[in-house]
């Protein structure tokens, strides 16, 4: 729309081009090496800040719904995102008895073969973007199932076939991939799911009580 969201669009890039050693570099440059901890825990409660401001409710609500109407959920990250994906797969199982968790990359079609268009596949991924997720997600939307969609900016390619796109802030200018602003996302949608489904819910967390006591 102008020129400061060009420039921050080329930022963006630029950055998810960079290579591991460039990322150290920059990081460096960054952190002075006597407040390691603090400058990482800062930055972070920053990326959690920027997810808040920018988010925008009525999608996060959308993605809600969508969840809530699925006949079954399918979850997909690889690589650093595999935690995330599994965070949330555990949550959902724990609410519902359709969830699949597609953690084997090299089994992921396999896995939706029988998708259509009354299910939902969340995706999560950030830079460097997996080409398999994506490829995930062309697949679920050529089967006209709904597509949800994790990831770091309105830019990503992981939006090509999503109409709900839930933004969490994540500098990858960095050794490691900042996936606290996601996590936190990640649990704001259990959090929605939870008092939504809050009966079917409660029934489940007494029935483990009772298992684990």
């Amino acid at each position: 729309k102008g020129y400061p969201e060009f420039q921050k669009a080329l930022e963006e890039t630029v950055r998810n081009k960079l290579n591991s050693v460039q990322r150290m570099e920059v990081t460096y440059g960054r952190i002075e090496k006597n407040a390691v901890l603090s400058s990482v825990l800062s930055s972070d409660a920053d990326k959690i800040r920027e997810t808040m401001e920018s988010m925008d409710e009525d999608v996060f609500e959308q993605a809600v719904d969508t969840i809530l109407n699925a006949r079954k959920i399918y979850v997909i990250g690889i690589r650093s995102c595999a935690p995330l994906a599994s965070f949330l797969a555990f949550y959902l199982n724990l609410m519902f008895d359709n969830v699949m968790q597609t953690n084997n990359s090299s089994e992921i079609f396999e896995q939706m073969i029988h998708m259509n268009e009354s299910d939902v596949i969340i995706g999560i991924s950030f830079p460097r973007y997996s080409m398999r997720t994506l490829k995930a997600m062309e697949f679920a939307n050529n089967r006209s199932a709904k597509v949800i969609t994790l990831t770091d900016s309105v830019h990503s390619p992981m939006n090509l076939y999503s109409s709900c796109n839930l933004i969490a802030s994540s500098d990858m200018a960095s050794i490691v991939d900042s996936l606290v602003a996601p996590l936190s996302v990640i649990n704001a949608l259990i959090v929605a799911l939870c008092m939504k489904k809050q009966d079917s819910v409660a029934e489940t967390l007494e029935a483990l009580e009772d298992i684990w006591d």
